[in-house]
């Protein structure tokens, strides 16, 4: 079965499951709601702490990133513009292509919920700006 086969199969489930977004604190609300977005999208293969030790990790070809990293593996700066890129997917180059990682662009457009441009845009950008907020502390 295709791997993303697999990773859409997690994903109904846990849409199934997941709920309200809980324990959010002082979170805005964008990055509660990318939270949310993360816990039925991305953390099937991510995992729930987004450190690339999800559930359905072990059946893909390659190890999904630790998420958490993102900034210390740029210069502990958060690359915000490549991350969006790379979860819309829809620009990844040919050797990108082949990646477990489904094209969430094509994915959220064909979406009951919104498949308009800004619809799209707003949920990446919710996704990019709760990966920003879960980063590692650099250690000192």
């Amino acid at each position: 079965m295709a791997a993303w086969r697999i990773v859409f199969r997690g994903l109904v489930v846990a849409a199934s499951v997941v709920g309200v977004a809980e324990g959010v604190g002082a979170q805005s609300p964008q990055v509660a709601d990318g939270k949310q977005k993360f816990e039925v999208y991305c953390a099937s293969c991510h995992g729930a702490g987004a450190k690339g030790d999800g559930p359905f990790s072990a059946t893909l070809r390659k190890r999904p990133a630790d998420l958490t990293q993102l900034a210390s593996r740029n210069k502990g700066e958060f690359p915000k513009e490549a991350v969006a890129k790379l979860i819309d997917g829809r620009t990844r180059d040919e050797a990108h292509r082949k990646s477990d990682m489904p094209v969430w662009g094509d994915v959220f457009a064909k979406s009951e919920s919104g498949a308009e441009p800004a619809a799209i845009k707003a949920r990446i950008d919710s996704l990019v700006e709760y990966l920003a907020s879960i980063q590692a502390k650099p250690k000192e």
